[in-house]
């Protein structure tokens, strides 16, 4: 059709009505060059915008949403913009659908109807406003991992189509408890696209907390995760499990770097704070580690035992006994059935013996 766009306003001259099986008055369709359906634009005064959402309420962009009619034809398309909005002006009156297609993310597809049938004395003359958002589910394949923040933001990049088959075969052993297949499937995945983030962080947080059976979990997963937050330095889980690996490697001081960053990129997570207290009580920073220890014990509603374990070791090195104490009875509270449970008690009787009396 020649280069650049060409412009169809209905027949070959002038504005016609569309024929077209929807309530458009006249519509304006642009062409590529190849002929491909560009950007239809129905001619009325009403619009429909709104937002899209992953799964915690976190807007997403650059997501493809269509205006369709209400037999399924595609009246008009856009993308979301980095605040997750989308909008469709110079709607006709009638009854339409909107449709979500996150295309390179991991959500469901999602398509709500809407109305625009606005109440005028004179036909065509008014007009509709509606806001309509989005909040998406995300696939059955997500790459969810054992560290996994909820309501992590998708990190989106353009995959092989090897690779990220590879990458879903590697996610779907994992779940059929296949670790084997699983591991082998993520790595030949690395193989074809070496910086595939949602492979590194996959295979990293797996050995990172398999590193207690063997040690050598935790230095694949530091040279994983170093390599997954290269490429995403906003993912809580690569933080997260490189700090924790750090640590578990003896390399305090970087652990510290890490779970710092991790906690501030998720600031909710009972985790992140426990590990960064554990860490900065080793590092000998006492004041601080006492701080991050409080938040993870805040987050969890003082439900979590092992923050309170390690409170009563911080405050038994400061030689404040009857905290040490108070924080010893919590973790039996929480944890009754305590290997040395009868020991830890007797422990508790000599803190108390020793606390000042009032």
């Amino acid at each position: 059709m020649g280069s650049g766009f060409s412009l169809l306003l209905g027949l070959a001259v002038g504005v016609a009505v569309s024929s077209a099986p929807w309530p458009v008055k006249a519509a304006l369709i642009l062409y590529d060059s190849s002929g491909t359906l560009s950007l239809p634009v129905s001619q009325g005064r009403n619009s429909v915008s709104g937002h899209v959402f992953g799964d915690s309420r976190q807007p997403l962009s650059d997501v493809h949403v269509e205006l369709l009619s209400d037999l399924g034809q595609t009246v008009s398309r856009t993308r979301t913009n980095g605040s997750g909005r989308y909008a469709f002006f110079g709607i006709a009156d009638g009854r339409y659908k909107v449709r979500v297609l996150p295309y390179a993310a991991d959500y469901v597809e999602q398509t709500q109807d809407v109305s625009l049938l606005p109440l005028s004395a004179i036909p065509g003359s008014g007009a509709e406003t509606q806001q309509l958002d989005f909040y998406l589910r995300p696939k059955a394949s997500a790459n969810v991992g054992p560290l996994s923040a909820p309501g992590t933001v998708l990190f989106v990049q353009e995959v092989p189509a090897e690779a990220k088959k590879l990458f879903e075969k590697g996610i779907a052993d994992l779940r059929a408890k296949r670790e084997k297949e699983g591991f082998e499937s993520l790595r030949r995945s690395l193989e074809i696209f070496p910086t595939y983030f949602a492979a590194l962080d996959r295979l990293g947080t797996e050995y990172a907390v398999r590193g207690n059976l063997d040690k050598k979990y935790f230095e694949a997963a530091r040279v994983l995760l170093t390599k997954a937050v290269e490429v995403n330095r906003k993912s809580f889980s690569s933080m997260f499990g490189l700090g924790f690996s750090l640590y578990h490697l003896g390399l305090i001081d970087q652990s510290i770097e890490y779970l710092k960053s991790a906690t501030n990129l998720h600031n909710k997570m009972i985790n992140g704070h426990l590990w960064l207290g554990i860490a900065l009580k080793r590092a000998g920073k006492l004041a601080e580690a006492e701080v991050a220890l409080k938040r993870a014990d805040e987050l969890s509603g003082g439900k979590e035992a092992e923050v309170h374990w390690h409170l009563a070791g911080l405050y038994s090195d400061q030689k404040r006994h009857k905290e040490a104490a108070d924080e010893l009875e919590k973790f039996l509270k929480n944890k009754p059935d305590a290997r040395d449970a009868e020991k830890i008690r007797q422990v508790i009787g000599q803190l108390r013996q020793k606390a000042p009396t009032p």
